[in-house]
């Protein structure tokens, strides 16, 4: 994972939750405050992606001073296994969640004491029917798929026995034409 990306996603989610903030209590565009809340969201999922991705990277500033607080240790830096990268991936990954926490708490002060699980559950409730509706399309791309398949096959045989038939036809006139001696 690469600790500027990390950094640039978690800053975006800190800008999110400003905007919030900001929209929050005047609250005369609803939509603006669904985009931050989106980008909060989105935010948290690239970090738990990447955290799960254990993509190496090389060594960053955090890195280097948690590497000089413990010493030398004796992990490689850069597979994702070492105490730097596993640190800074434990602690962006709390930063995140501390503003998810922090946005639950100033949606429900303002809308209600369960808004946010409400929003929690039917964003959970889209995700699984969007994640439906994209497996019934990729099986309805895969009959579509076959179905041309087939098509042309059969496109190819027609078009096969017509050169077969064009072949036997123009061997039978040269045929004729030979055993005939100039009959034709």
């Amino acid at each position: 994972m690469v600790i500027a990306e990390t950094a640039l996603i978690l800053a975006g989610v800190k800008a999110a939750v400003a905007g919030t903030k900001e929209v929050i209590n005047t609250c005369k565009d609803i939509g603006e405050i669904a985009h931050h809340i989106d980008a909060v969201f989105n935010g948290h999922e690239e970090i738990t992606k990447q955290v799960k991705e254990k993509s190496p990277s090389p060594p960053n500033k955090f890195q280097a001073f948690v590497k000089s607080r413990l010493g030398n240790a004796p992990e490689p830096v850069g597979n994702g296994t070492s105490i730097q990268e596993v640190t800074a991936f434990v602690l962006q990954q709390k930063q995140i969640e501390k503003e998810m926490h922090n946005m639950m708490i100033m949606i429900n002060k303002r809308f209600g004491h369960k808004t946010w699980s409400e929003i929690l559950a039917l964003r959970k409730q889209r995700i699984i029917e969007r994640d439906k509706e994209n497996i019934r399309r990729r099986e309805a791309a895969k009959k579509k798929a076959k179905a041309e398949a087939i098509k042309w096959e059969k496109y190819a045989k027609e078009f096969g026995k017509f050169i077969v038939i064009i072949a036997v036809g123009i061997g039978m006139y040269f045929y004729i034409s030979y055993a005939c001696k100039g009959c034709i």
